[in-house]
């Protein structure tokens, strides 16, 4: 990795920037300005900074692997997010704002929450009890713990399944997904705890289920902010409890529809009954775009992730095989909202690449069949 990409993941702080930045030097009319940047800035620099095909070289894996500097960007965030909630419940109370400026802020802080669960999602594959509290504490501040159960054991073993909430069928619309995927991957975090908790033989209705402090941490943390701001006013300042939890909806959304994009219409052959092919890297849609990237630690290389997911996001790696999306994350995100021009984007290159699959598979059995 050059020493240019390694301090251009520094781009990851610029919404944060943005955000807080616009406010204090042009005013409350600037709340919106996380939107403006995510939707229309990021996709202008995407289109101007083109793609990024590199990957850290073998000789160098092991030095990026280890470099701190990558964890500390991380597990910053973390921190980030909780003082960006803070700060976003004192402007609310005392910033003096509109409806329509509060609502363009907690708007742009549920983005900020959005990239909030992909840190936890790169944290909660690491096995340190270090990297596990700071994972389940970046989704406590979006009331999405569950997550990190249905995720890595649902959702890695089942993507590209018919089973699997988290991919989306072709011509699925992301609204019906939304649907799909918030209650079945509720469902399956649940199913999956349960099997664990009676496996160690607890009671599924005792302490020793996570999803039960999965379910009460948030709420508890949104009263905790609402009587600490409210001995601060003198008065109960619905605000707080409405901001959180609808930053945390916006979060959950937001991810869910980057789930979206990343598995519409990809399936894994069914070699068995039941049973599925392994995971490579044809199984999700890509994107090169170098911005969105840096901003989203390369979520993007998202077949590598599935592939292997224990790797570290500063070595993930681009694959050309791969299916590649049109447009970095923000834009694609956009697209989708409007489901018959998704459908006009996106079913040609899923047809591609069905295609091309059918194609290997039937070389696979042939080169089975005359072994």
């Amino acid at each position: 990795m050059s020493l240019f990409k390694k301090f251009a993941f520094l781009w990851s702080y610029s919404l944060l920037a943005v955000i807080v930045g616009t406010y204090y030097l042009f005013g409350p009319d600037w709340v919106v300005a996380g939107i403006l940047y995510t939707y229309i800035v990021i996709p202008l620099l995407d289109l101007v900074s083109g793609n990024d095909r590199t990957n850290v070289s073998r000789d160098r894996y092991d030095v990026v692997v280890n470099d701190s500097y990558f964890d500390a960007l991380v597990y910053s965030f973390v921190y980030l997010h909780y003082a960006l909630i803070a700060w976003g419940c004192y402007v609310l109370i005392a910033g003096g704002l509109t409806v329509w400026q509060q609502l363009g802020l907690i708007y742009s802080i549920g983005i900020f929450g959005g990239g909030i669960i992909n840190v936890a999602h790169e944290l909660g594959h690491r096995s340190s009890s270090t990297a596990q509290f700071h994972a389940k504490a970046a989704l406590l501040s979006v009331c999405y713990m569950h997550f990190i159960i249905e995720h890595n054991r649902g959702h890695h073993v089942h993507v590209a399944t018919p089973v699997d909430p988290a991919t989306a069928k072709k011509n699925q619309t992301l609204y019906a997904f939304w649907m799909q995927t918030l209650v079945g991957s509720y469902r399956s975090a649940w199913q999956i705890e349960k099997r664990l908790i009676q496996r160690q033989g607890y009671a599924v209705w005792s302490r020793h289920n996570d999803m039960l402090w999965f379910a009460g941490l948030p709420i508890l943390f949104g009263t905790f902010l609402t009587v600490e701001f409210g001995f601060w006013v003198g008065y109960i300042p619905w605000i707080v409890p409405i901001f959180f939890f609808s930053q945390s909806l916006i979060a959950i959304l937001l991810l869910e529809s980057v789930n979206y994009i990343e598995h519409y219409g990809i399936t894994r052959r069914e070699v068995s009954p039941g049973q599925f092919e392994r995971v490579n890297p044809l199984h999700s849609w890509n994107a090169s775009q170098l911005i969105s990237n840096l901003v989203l630690f390369q979520l993007q290389r998202h077949s590598d992730h599935h592939a292997y997911a224990a790797r570290p996001y500063q070595v993930l790696r681009h694959f050309d095989e791969a299916p590649q999306l049109p447009f970095g994350y923000a834009l694609m995100i956009l697209i989708s909202y409007i489901p018959p021009l998704w459908f006009r984007l996106m079913n040609p290159r899923l047809e591609r690449w069905q295609a091309r699959a059918f194609r290997a598979e039937e070389i696979a059995r042939a080169v089975k069949q005359f072994a």
